[in-house]
């Protein structure tokens, strides 16, 4: 007897000034045989908050960005959808409201939009959720991490961690990349470095999760390419799946606490 495999969920991401627009969001996923996924419903008192958007992000099948300037400004909003498109997940922004600025990442993704008259935004968005094969998907530059190791063990100053961040399949000539952190507790948020030989290696401290941008620049480029993955995820590219007992326990400290 063949096996049923379980439909994936459609993960809900809003600011909450946004939410009676999310709601009729989770109403048309419904009507349309779609599994709507958000914290109010889904997240139960005595659960793990972030274990558990962490978990449904990475299992979704898509992450739709309620975005609107509130959004846009949301920590917790920029962390889901970066989070999810570090995790290899189809990231979807859903404009609802005008003189909402995108992201550079989001701008380069086909966004819909619901604040103008024309067009069917509800087609539209019911085709952008038809499944991608993996062939399809776009491969290119990631951002990675790892830690500094001291006998085996990650490298602490402190209460911090040393790790190196870098690009794994940077493009082909690129010269430059600024990273950046989304952590208003740093003095300086933004490094640049031009090692290319490294990998564009850089190392930085850090004791928390929180949001990494990068900014590559390649001559003959009018714009830089701007990729993002949480500290976590990046961590976890790095180290791959089976990382050792004394590097895994580091990633879980990492997820545990959110300098953001």
């Amino acid at each position: 007897m063949a096996q049923q495999t379980q439909q994936k969920h459609i993960f809900v991401s809003y600011a909450r000034e946004d939410e009676e627009f999310a709601q009729r969001l989770n109403k048309s996923l419904l009507e349309s045989g779609q599994i709507p996924w958000h914290d109010r419903k889904n997240i139960k008192p005595g659960d793990n908050y972030q274990e558990k958007i962490d978990t449904a992000l990475r299992n979704a099948e898509a992450v739709l960005v309620v975005m609107s300037p509130q959004a846009a400004r949301s920590q917790y909003v920029t962390y889901e959808w970066a989070f999810a498109y570090g995790a290899g997940v189809r990231v979807i922004p859903v404009v609802v409201k005008k003189q909402t600025k995108l992201h550079p990442r989001l701008i380069a993704i086909n966004y819909i939009d619901f604040t103008t008259r024309t067009g069917s935004p509800w087609v539209d968005l019911r085709n952008a959720l038809m499944p991608v094969l993996p062939s399809t998907m776009p491969i290119g530059p990631e951002l990675r991490a790892k830690f500094s190791l001291d006998h085996g063990k990650p490298e602490q100053r402190g209460n911090y961690y040393v790790i190196d961040v870098y690009i794994h399949d940077p493009p082909p000539g690129a010269t430059q990349v600024t990273y950046e952190f989304l952590d208003e507790t740093l003095k300086i948020r933004k490094w640049t470095t031009k090692s290319v030989t490294t990998g564009f290696k850089f190392t930085i401290l850090s004791n928390g999760e929180t949001l990494l941008t990068a900014s590559i620049r390649t001559p003959g480029k009018k714009k830089p390419l701007r990729i993002a993955c949480p500290l976590l995820e990046a961590l976890k590219f790095g180290h791959g799946s089976s990382p050792k007992p004394p590097i895994a326990k580091a990633i879980r400290k990492i997820g545990q606490s959110r300098t953001t």
